[in-house]
């Protein structure tokens, strides 16, 4: 498998994370009916709840594009921590464009902007960016195919068609503590409907509750809810997240950290006991995994182990740091 570092900037004492990361899209290497993703890459497949067998989601992804009369947005939120002042450097998301075989991205516009609330409510202002310029600065194969489920309720085929891209916008900005929310559109060079963006994706979950993205339909003039309707139709309706990342550095702070999507939590999110895959330079003795909640607390030290507890915490996020004495790498936990 091919394995890909995804920054190493800083980290102010106690904490503060040089990538903030709202949500996962790999499966893993193996679809639920067994087969195994082209070398190199994973799955990231749709999902169902752990033990349901007959009800799915349905929506691989979402519109976020200009093309026609029509004119969609994404949006989703993120936590600055109190105390903390971020200065952001760029913002990655991820696409696909359904049968596309280019061995470039198709994508070549990313239009972003960054609110102080919630887009669908009236006093929520843009402290940086607009609707209408193009602020994409790359985008680079995301190594994983997007893939409807394959046993649940109807097996459906693991196929290739859905190559997914991360896609990298330029967001030169500093922003105090608080509660943010990132609105974009994205446009395909070789599509009039601009692709498609996977939502968040957790093995064995067909979401949780604390998910709010939302799609902002400018034909109407409306925000509406991020929802799956499910498979089948009769299936509960689950609202979603959107995966992207923040890469930004905390003012004043001199400690380094990785982000390396080598380092997964399973399952996530956990209920007691969670495993780590570590890359082999952090499989050894002197390894640590800390948990800090998202105010920043240290709220837990482990030694390196085959599994570990974390029974006695409350329901929510928290962030990892793996310290095997030469890097720290960071990984996000939900707690259930």
């Amino acid at each position: 498998m091919k394995t890909k570092l995804l920054s190493l900037v800083a980290l102010v004492p106690l904490f503060a994370f040089s990538q903030y990361n709202n949500g996962g899209l790999s499966t893993g290497p193996t679809a639920k009916n067994g087969t195994a993703s082209p070398a190199g890459y994973t799955w990231s497949e749709v999902q169902n709840n752990t033990g349901n067998t007959t009800e799915s989601n349905t929506t691989a992804g979402y519109t976020a594009a200009l093309f026609g009369t029509a004119n969609f947005f994404l949006a989703d939120d993120f936590i600055i921590p109190a105390g903390q002042s971020w200065q952001i450097s760029t913002i990655e998301g991820f696409a696909y464009q359904t049968g596309f075989t280019g061995s470039t991205s198709p994508f070549n516009v990313l239009r972003l902007s960054i609110l102080n609330g919630n887009p669908s409510v009236s006093g929520s202002s843009v402290v940086f960016g607009d609707d209408t310029t193009n602020r994409m600065s790359g985008s680079a194969d995301g190594l994983m195919y997007r893939i409807f489920n394959t046993m649940v309720p109807t097996p459906a085929a693991t196929t290739t068609t859905r190559k997914i891209w991360k896609l990298t916008a330029n967001a030169p900005v500093t922003l105090t503590a608080g509660t943010y929310w990132m609105k974009y559109q994205i446009q395909s060079a070789v599509t009039t409907n601009g692709g498609f963006t996977p939502p968040v994706t957790i093995v064995g979950s067909r979401g949780l509750s604390t998910f709010n993205a939302m799609q902002y339909d400018g034909t109407n003039a409306v925000w509406n809810a991020l929802v799956d309707d499910g498979n089948p139709t009769t299936a509960p309706d689950y609202t979603m997240d959107l995966p992207f990342i923040v890469n930004y550095t905390v003012l004043g702070t001199n400690e380094n950290v990785q982000f390396d999507n080598r380092v997964v939590v399973y399952p996530n999110p956990v209920k007691d006991v969670f495993k780590l895959n570590l890359p082999a330079e952090s499989q050894r003795v002197g390894t640590t995994v800390s948990v800090y909640d998202m105010s920043g607390k240290l709220v837990k030290t482990m030694p390196y182990d085959e599994s570990y507890n974390v029974a006695e915490l409350a329901k929510g996020s928290y962030m990892l740091k793996v310290n095997d004495g030469s890097n720290k790498k960071v990984v996000k936990m939900i707690k259930q």
